[in-house]
């Protein structure tokens, strides 16, 4: 089992939808995902931004792309690009899934072809409904496709994913309608928590702040006390988009493996 993490580039977030109201200006955070690979599946966690969005992210996200979410991105920075050096083509991965479905966690899920792309159902009946908004952060492109199903999920608190206890989704809502966490738990008993966008950086999780961005302010800080929970009994609790844990670690770094 090994737990990789990759870095897909950069956005330049306005401070407002990272930390909430009274904080203005833009912070550089990195787009990270990560590849678990276990027995025979390589799942891949969270898809990062689509490769239009190099050459043209006005045209493909929207106005976000030029007031509050500017893409520092390129083709060596895609998804594809940071698999290939773990040597892991599009059609080795078996899994995708997503924390939620903001077009900078799922832009790549199509790039996928002989993948399942796991969908919370409660994200995606929300998702489709503000499409085509484009101030909404969802992007039609990205994960609506009529003629590629995608395998929608229901559970309340927790799915055992592979049915051997080693790798859990956790509902973290708030940030988004079906937000989710996944929980990856070694042989040895180390585990290590992905945050999506429940929290944004480490001292929002030290802190249990939700982020400023949030559909539900109350579940949000439900999301992050549980986070910080699993922190203070021990888990290692990855913040994807936290600049000081991942601007200067290499783009493609292995965090844990086990035999």
């Amino acid at each position: 089992m090994r737990l990789s993490a990759l870095r897909c580039g950069g956005i330049e977030v306005d401070a407002g939808i990272l930390e909430g109201p009274g904080h203005s200006g833009l912070q550089l955070v990195p787009s990270m995902c990560f590849v678990l690979e276990h027995g025979d599946d390589i799942l891949v966690w969270d898809t990062s931004m689509h490769p239009c969005v190099c050459d043209d992210p006005v045209g493909y996200w929207g106005p976000l792309a030029e007031l509050f979410t500017i893409p520092r991105f390129t083709l060596d920075d895609t998804l594809v690009a940071r698999l290939a050096e773990l040597s892991i083509e599009p059609a080795d991965v078996t899994l995708v899934v997503n924390s939620h479905l903001h077009n900078d966690h799922c832009g790549m899920n199509r790039f996928f072809p002989e993948a399942t792309v796991l969908v919370r159902r409660e994200e995606y009946e929300h998702a489709v409904t503000v499409m085509d908004d484009p101030m909404s952060g969802y992007v039609r492109n990205d994960f609506y496709d009529e003629e590629r199903s995608l395998e929608l999920i229901d559970y309340d608190d927790h799915l055992d994913l592979l049915g051997d206890g080693h790798v859990q989704l956790l509902s973290t809502i708030g940030h988004t309608p079906g937000h989710q966490s996944l929980l990856a738990t070694f042989a040895s008993g180390r585990v290590f928590a992905l945050t999506g966008d429940a929290v944004y950086t480490q001292a929002q999780l030290d802190e249990r702040r939700p982020p400023g961005l949030v559909a539900d302010a109350e579940a949000a800080a439900g999301s992050v006390a549980r986070l910080a929970d699993l922190a203070d009994r021990g888990t290692t609790v990855l913040v994807p988009h936290d600049p000081a844990t991942w601007t200067e670690a290499p783009a493609v770094a292995r965090i844990w493996e086990e035999p």
